[in-house]
């Protein structure tokens, strides 16, 4: 496939490098591609994108200090762009989730709550939504705010009841939850939290099992 030499070009390269899995290549061109676009002028859609990307490139990398950097970087461009709310809310949960993995829980929240913002002003994932709430409930939890913990938690499963396949995930959730009212000295409510985990757990066990014996008789 020919290349054009712009920075639209460069994108593509990197699109279908990283597709590839050839990883320090599509890194290689957005970089290329940022530079191209910066010579351009109107391009804060370009230019968060390429940076968005790269962040996730550095996910996949586990570099997450970069990661962060690069998120950060598409985030300064999402500000210039009215109509980005969905993009800058997905931004904003996925640094927060890796400040929260670094335990830095003030930028961890900072970041998540402004998430939540974007929430409000576009409709949003439940998956991306839920998953934002599970983050704050981690740094409620570990800043020692146990009831804010149970409400970010409950928040969550709300949203993960509108989530296909969101079992396992709401397993987590119920089994942490548990914990919390474990430290809260809420004993009743910390043995149904876990019930509710196993009864899922138990679920998805069932059904892996079933789709397996469907899958032998085949």
């Amino acid at each position: 496939m020919s290349y054009s030499d712009d920075g639209n070009g460069y994108f593509t390269r990197a699109l279908d490098a990283e597709d590839r899995g050839e990883l320090s290549q599509a890194e290689t061109a957005y970089r290329q591609a940022i530079e191209l676009f910066k010579e351009t002028r109107q391009t804060q859609r370009e230019l968060a994108a390429c940076h968005y990307n790269l962040g996730h490139l550095y996910v996949v990398m586990n570099v997450r200090d970069k990661a962060i950097t690069e998120y950060q970087r598409c985030l300064e461009y999402f500000g210039q762009i009215s109509d980005s709310s969905k993009p800058k809310g997905r931004a904003h949960l996925i640094v927060g989730s890796l400040f929260v993995e670094d335990r830095d829980y003030p930028r961890a929240e900072s970041h998540l709550l402004d998430a939540l913002g974007q929430y409000l002003d576009a409709p949003h994932d439940p998956q991306d939504q839920a998953e934002c709430y599970v983050n704050l409930a981690r740094v409620y939890n570990a800043t020692k705010r146990r009831a804010q913990a149970v409400t970010a938690y409950n928040r969550a499963l709300d949203f993960y009841q509108e989530t296909p396949g969101s079992q396992r995930d709401q397993s987590d959730c119920y089994t942490e939850l548990g914990i919390v009212y474990q430290d809260l000295g809420k004993l009743e409510e910390s043995a149904a939290a876990y019930g509710q985990a196993a009864r899922l757990r138990q679920q998805i066990t069932h059904r892996h099992h079933k789709h397996k014996h469907k899958g032998s008789e085949s």
